[in-house]
Protein backbone atom coordinates (compact mmCIF):
# COMPACT_ATOMS: atom_id res chain seq x y z
CA UNK A 1 0.00 0.00 0.00
CA UNK A 2 1.10 3.56 -0.62
CA UNK A 3 2.09 5.66 2.39
CA UNK A 4 -0.88 8.01 1.97
CA UNK A 5 -3.45 5.42 0.91
CA UNK A 6 -6.34 4.54 3.20
CA UNK A 7 -6.93 0.88 3.83
CA UNK A 8 -9.98 -0.65 2.19
CA UNK A 9 -11.66 -3.43 4.12
CA UNK A 10 -12.48 -5.16 0.84
CA UNK A 11 -8.76 -5.71 0.21
CA UNK A 12 -8.76 -8.41 2.84
CA UNK A 13 -10.97 -10.53 0.61
CA UNK A 14 -9.39 -9.79 -2.78
CA UNK A 15 -6.73 -12.49 -2.52
CA UNK A 16 -7.50 -14.64 0.50
CA UNK A 17 -5.70 -17.80 -0.56
CA UNK A 18 -2.31 -18.65 -2.00
CA UNK A 19 -3.69 -21.22 -4.43
CA UNK A 20 -6.57 -19.16 -5.80
CA UNK A 21 -4.54 -16.06 -6.62
CA UNK A 22 -0.93 -17.03 -7.06
CA UNK A 23 -1.05 -20.41 -8.76
CA UNK A 24 -4.63 -20.47 -9.91
CA UNK A 25 -4.88 -24.22 -9.48
CA UNK A 26 -3.52 -25.46 -6.16
CA UNK A 27 -5.72 -25.76 -3.11
CA UNK A 28 -5.19 -23.45 -0.17
CA UNK A 29 -2.14 -24.79 1.65
CA UNK A 30 -2.07 -22.34 4.55
CA UNK A 31 -2.11 -23.67 8.04
CA UNK A 32 -4.80 -22.63 10.51
CA UNK A 33 -2.30 -20.63 12.55
CA UNK A 34 -1.23 -18.35 9.66
CA UNK A 35 -2.47 -14.76 10.06
CA UNK A 36 -5.36 -13.96 7.74
CA UNK A 37 -4.36 -10.31 7.30
CA UNK A 38 -0.64 -10.97 6.77
CA UNK A 39 0.43 -7.71 5.11
CA UNK A 40 3.69 -8.95 3.56
CA UNK A 41 1.96 -11.94 2.02
CA UNK A 42 -0.88 -9.83 0.64
CA UNK A 43 1.59 -7.46 -1.02
CA UNK A 44 3.50 -10.35 -2.66
CA UNK A 45 0.30 -11.98 -3.91
CA UNK A 46 -0.90 -8.65 -5.30
CA UNK A 47 2.37 -8.14 -7.19
CA UNK A 48 2.19 -11.76 -8.40
CA UNK A 49 -1.29 -11.11 -9.76
CA UNK A 50 0.09 -8.21 -11.85
CA UNK A 51 3.29 -9.99 -12.95
CA UNK A 52 3.78 -9.91 -16.70
CA UNK A 53 6.26 -12.74 -17.27
CA UNK A 54 6.37 -16.39 -16.21
CA UNK A 55 9.87 -15.82 -14.79
CA UNK A 56 8.64 -13.03 -12.54
CA UNK A 57 5.70 -15.16 -11.37
CA UNK A 58 8.04 -18.05 -10.55
CA UNK A 59 10.33 -15.79 -8.50
CA UNK A 60 7.38 -14.44 -6.53
CA UNK A 61 6.14 -17.97 -5.85
CA UNK A 62 9.56 -18.77 -4.35
CA UNK A 63 9.19 -15.62 -2.27
CA UNK A 64 5.83 -16.82 -0.95
CA UNK A 65 7.43 -20.15 -0.06
CA UNK A 66 10.17 -18.33 1.88
CA UNK A 67 7.43 -16.39 3.66
CA UNK A 68 5.94 -19.70 4.83
CA UNK A 69 9.26 -21.21 5.94
CA UNK A 70 9.91 -20.95 9.65
CA UNK A 71 13.27 -19.49 10.59
CA UNK A 72 14.21 -22.79 12.24
CA UNK A 73 12.40 -26.06 13.07
CA UNK A 74 9.78 -25.74 15.83
CA UNK A 75 10.05 -21.94 15.77
CA UNK A 76 7.18 -20.76 17.98
CA UNK A 77 7.39 -16.98 17.56
CA UNK A 78 6.16 -16.91 13.90
CA UNK A 79 9.51 -15.72 12.56
CA UNK A 80 9.90 -16.68 8.90
CA UNK A 81 12.85 -16.73 6.54
CA UNK A 82 11.52 -13.86 4.45
CA UNK A 83 10.30 -11.71 7.35
CA UNK A 84 13.56 -12.04 9.27
CA UNK A 85 15.72 -11.36 6.21
CA UNK A 86 13.65 -8.30 5.32
CA UNK A 87 13.86 -6.97 8.88
CA UNK A 88 17.65 -7.41 8.96
CA UNK A 89 18.14 -5.72 5.57
CA UNK A 90 15.97 -2.80 6.69
CA UNK A 91 18.14 -2.44 9.79
CA UNK A 92 21.29 -2.61 7.60
CA UNK A 93 19.97 0.22 5.42
CA UNK A 94 18.95 2.38 8.39
CA UNK A 95 22.32 2.05 10.13
CA UNK A 96 24.49 2.27 7.01
CA UNK A 97 26.23 -1.03 7.79
CA UNK A 98 28.60 -2.23 5.06
CA UNK A 99 27.98 -5.45 3.14
CA UNK A 100 31.06 -7.01 4.69
CA UNK A 101 29.99 -6.14 8.24
CA UNK A 102 26.44 -7.36 7.59
CA UNK A 103 27.73 -10.69 6.27
CA UNK A 104 29.86 -11.17 9.38
CA UNK A 105 26.78 -10.54 11.55
CA UNK A 106 24.75 -13.09 9.57
CA UNK A 107 27.41 -15.76 10.07
CA UNK A 108 27.48 -15.10 13.84
CA UNK A 109 23.68 -15.21 14.12
CA UNK A 110 23.43 -18.37 12.04
CA UNK A 111 25.77 -20.18 14.45
CA UNK A 112 23.67 -19.07 17.44
CA UNK A 113 20.37 -20.30 15.99
CA UNK A 114 19.25 -23.95 16.17
CA UNK A 115 20.56 -26.39 13.60
CA UNK A 116 18.98 -26.43 10.12
CA UNK A 117 17.91 -22.79 10.39
CA UNK A 118 16.95 -20.87 7.21
CA UNK A 119 18.85 -17.65 7.91
CA UNK A 120 21.03 -16.62 4.91
CA UNK A 121 24.76 -16.76 5.66
CA UNK A 122 25.89 -14.04 3.26
CA UNK A 123 24.79 -10.58 2.11
CA UNK A 124 24.39 -11.93 -1.43
CA UNK A 125 22.03 -14.69 -0.29
CA UNK A 126 20.03 -12.27 1.85
CA UNK A 127 19.49 -9.90 -1.08
CA UNK A 128 18.68 -12.85 -3.33
CA UNK A 129 15.73 -13.71 -1.08
CA UNK A 130 14.23 -10.33 -1.99
CA UNK A 131 15.33 -10.31 -5.65
CA UNK A 132 11.78 -10.62 -7.10
CA UNK A 133 11.09 -7.11 -5.80
CA UNK A 134 13.82 -5.78 -8.06
CA UNK A 135 13.90 -5.34 -11.83
CA UNK A 136 15.75 -7.47 -14.35
CA UNK A 137 19.05 -6.34 -15.81
CA UNK A 138 20.30 -7.74 -19.12
CA UNK A 139 23.99 -8.58 -19.46
CA UNK A 140 25.23 -8.07 -23.03
CA UNK A 141 28.74 -9.04 -24.13
CA UNK A 142 30.76 -6.19 -25.64
CA UNK A 143 33.99 -5.80 -27.58
CA UNK A 144 36.80 -5.00 -25.16
CA UNK A 145 37.60 -1.93 -27.33
CA UNK A 146 33.94 -0.84 -27.37
CA UNK A 147 33.51 -1.44 -31.10
CA UNK A 148 30.32 -3.54 -31.00
CA UNK A 149 27.82 -5.31 -28.77
CA UNK A 150 27.44 -9.03 -29.35
CA UNK A 151 23.70 -8.93 -29.93
CA UNK A 152 21.31 -9.20 -32.85
CA UNK A 153 21.55 -11.69 -35.69
CA UNK A 154 24.72 -10.13 -37.06
CA UNK A 155 26.91 -10.33 -33.94
CA UNK A 156 25.42 -12.52 -31.20
CA UNK A 157 27.18 -15.74 -32.32
CA UNK A 158 30.58 -14.24 -33.18
CA UNK A 159 33.67 -15.04 -31.10
CA UNK A 160 35.74 -12.04 -32.20
CA UNK A 161 35.10 -8.43 -33.07
CA UNK A 162 34.67 -7.89 -36.85
CA UNK A 163 36.01 -4.33 -36.46
CA UNK A 164 39.24 -4.72 -34.47
CA UNK A 165 39.64 -8.51 -34.29
CA UNK A 166 39.68 -8.64 -30.46
CA UNK A 167 38.47 -11.90 -28.93
CA UNK A 168 35.09 -11.97 -27.26
CA UNK A 169 36.17 -14.24 -24.38
CA UNK A 170 39.15 -14.20 -22.03
CA UNK A 171 41.71 -16.96 -22.62
CA UNK A 172 44.20 -18.01 -19.95
CA UNK A 173 47.73 -18.93 -21.07
CA UNK A 174 47.26 -22.46 -19.67
CA UNK A 175 43.75 -22.95 -21.09
CA UNK A 176 43.70 -26.24 -23.05
CA UNK A 177 40.42 -25.30 -24.77
CA UNK A 178 37.56 -27.73 -25.26
CA UNK A 179 38.61 -31.35 -24.72
CA UNK A 180 36.82 -34.11 -26.59
CA UNK A 181 34.59 -36.17 -24.31
CA UNK A 182 34.43 -33.46 -21.63
CA UNK A 183 31.72 -30.82 -21.26
CA UNK A 184 32.65 -27.44 -22.79
CA UNK A 185 34.39 -25.09 -20.40
CA UNK A 186 32.55 -22.00 -19.26
CA UNK A 187 34.01 -19.01 -21.07
CA UNK A 188 34.38 -15.60 -19.43
CA UNK A 189 33.50 -12.59 -21.63
CA UNK A 190 36.17 -9.91 -21.97
CA UNK A 191 33.66 -7.13 -21.32
CA UNK A 192 29.99 -7.05 -20.32
CA UNK A 193 27.51 -4.19 -20.59
CA UNK A 194 24.72 -4.14 -18.02
CA UNK A 195 21.52 -2.88 -19.65
CA UNK A 196 18.51 -1.84 -17.58
CA UNK A 197 15.41 -1.94 -19.86
CA UNK A 198 13.47 1.28 -19.48
CA UNK A 199 9.88 0.08 -20.07
CA UNK A 200 9.60 -2.16 -16.94
CA UNK A 201 10.96 0.75 -14.86
CA UNK A 202 8.37 3.16 -16.27
CA UNK A 203 5.63 0.64 -15.48
CA UNK A 204 6.94 0.33 -11.92
CA UNK A 205 6.82 4.14 -11.56
CA UNK A 206 3.20 4.26 -12.71
CA UNK A 207 2.23 1.55 -10.20
CA UNK A 208 2.92 4.04 -7.42
CA UNK A 209 0.09 6.59 -7.16
CA UNK A 210 2.30 9.43 -5.93
CA UNK A 211 4.92 8.84 -8.63
CA UNK A 212 2.23 8.59 -11.31
CA UNK A 213 0.78 11.93 -10.15
CA UNK A 214 4.21 13.57 -10.38
CA UNK A 215 4.77 12.13 -13.86
CA UNK A 216 1.57 13.83 -15.05
CA UNK A 217 2.24 17.09 -13.19
CA UNK A 218 3.60 18.91 -16.26
CA UNK A 219 0.14 18.79 -17.89
CA UNK A 220 -2.30 18.65 -14.99
CA UNK A 221 -0.83 20.89 -12.26
CA UNK A 222 1.81 23.11 -13.86
CA UNK A 223 1.28 26.87 -13.55
CA UNK A 224 1.08 28.48 -16.99
CA UNK A 225 1.74 32.18 -16.51
CA UNK A 226 4.36 32.87 -19.17
CA UNK A 227 7.35 32.31 -16.88
CA UNK A 228 10.05 29.73 -17.55
CA UNK A 229 10.27 27.38 -14.56
CA UNK A 230 10.24 23.91 -16.10
CA UNK A 231 11.22 22.27 -19.42
CA UNK A 232 7.48 22.15 -20.18
CA UNK A 233 7.54 25.97 -20.38
CA UNK A 234 10.26 25.93 -23.04
CA UNK A 235 10.02 26.32 -26.82
CA UNK A 236 11.32 22.81 -27.59
CA UNK A 237 8.57 21.26 -25.45
CA UNK A 238 5.93 23.30 -27.28
CA UNK A 239 7.47 22.32 -30.61
CA UNK A 240 7.04 18.64 -29.77
CA UNK A 241 3.43 19.26 -28.76
CA UNK A 242 2.69 21.00 -32.07
CA UNK A 243 4.40 18.33 -34.15
CA UNK A 244 3.06 15.29 -32.26
CA UNK A 245 -0.35 16.39 -31.02
CA UNK A 246 -1.56 12.82 -30.33
CA UNK A 247 1.50 12.20 -28.15
CA UNK A 248 1.02 15.50 -26.30
CA UNK A 249 -2.68 14.80 -25.68
CA UNK A 250 -2.03 12.09 -23.06
CA UNK A 251 -0.38 13.35 -19.87
CA UNK A 252 1.10 9.90 -19.24
CA UNK A 253 3.37 10.10 -22.29
CA UNK A 254 6.91 10.90 -21.21
CA UNK A 255 9.72 12.91 -22.77
CA UNK A 256 13.34 12.01 -22.14
CA UNK A 257 16.33 14.30 -21.92
CA UNK A 258 19.80 12.94 -22.63
CA UNK A 259 22.48 14.11 -20.22
CA UNK A 260 26.16 13.17 -20.59
CA UNK A 261 29.15 13.79 -18.37
CA UNK A 262 32.63 13.52 -19.84
CA UNK A 263 31.48 11.79 -23.06
CA UNK A 264 32.14 13.20 -26.50
CA UNK A 265 30.19 11.16 -29.09
CA UNK A 266 31.79 13.07 -31.99
CA UNK A 267 35.43 12.80 -30.92
CA UNK A 268 37.97 9.99 -31.20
Amino acid sequence: MEDNEEEDDDDYHMFPEFGDTARGEAEDEEGPDEPIDDEIRRVIVDVHRKAETAKEKEKLEHMLEDHKKKLYPNCEDCNTKLGTTLELLQWKAETGLSDKGFEKLLKIMKKKLPKDNELPDSTYEAKKVLCPLGLDVQKIHACINDCILYRGEEYENKDECPVCGALRYKIRPDDPGDVEGEPPRKRVPAKVMWYAPIIPRLKRLFRNKEHARLLRWHKEKRRKNGKLRHPADGSQWRKIERKYSDFAGDARNLRFGLSTDGMNPFGE
